[in-house]
């Protein structure tokens, strides 16, 4: 807690400290060129860490404490792991089986996922709305998304 200050201002403060650094991460992909996929992919699994870390202080670690004063778990709570260690599988194992479902489809770069979106439309040709963009348009798994936007590669 800041000294002086009231609990609407040190919101603010607390809200703007984490929009800066959600931007400054953010902007570290159009900082950083698509060729060098180890340091977005070493990017990415830091970002899995902190969000696994955020998941166990702000969720699982409350969920245990509520599942030993419910004395539900054993007399003392001994067993009050197990129902929150059963829901962490549950959510990694449907996290596993959506990575699985759409790599099956053969979905795996962005401009193939957006691609997609227009696909169920019958008469593409005549839709207005249909972007020719992501059909004429290659990538290769060495770019990143922003890559596609700041080039102009289809025209």
């Amino acid at each position: 807690m800041l000294e002086g200050y009231g609990p609407i201002f040190q919101t603010l403060l607390g809200t703007l400290l984490t929009w800066g650094l959600t931007a400054a991460g953010a902007a570290l992909v159009a900082v950083i060129p698509g060729t060098q996929k180890n340091v977005l992919d070493s990017s990415l699994g830091f970002a899995a860490g902190v969000m696994i870390a955020a998941s166990y202080w702000s969720l699982l670690a409350p969920a245990v404490e509520l599942a030993e004063e419910s004395k539900q778990y054993g007399e003392n709570g001994e067993y009050a792991w197990c129902p929150v260690a059963l829901g962490f599988i549950l959510g990694a194992l449907f996290v596993l089986g959506a990575d699985v479902l759409i790599s099956s489809l053969g979905v795996s770069n962005p401009q193939m996922i957006l691609a997609l979106q227009g696909a169920g439309r019958i008469n593409k040709e005549k839709d207005e709305t249909y972007s020719p963009y992501y059909q004429n348009h290659n990538t290769s798994d060495n770019t990143t998304t922003i890559d596609g936007i700041f080039s102009d590669e289809s025209s």
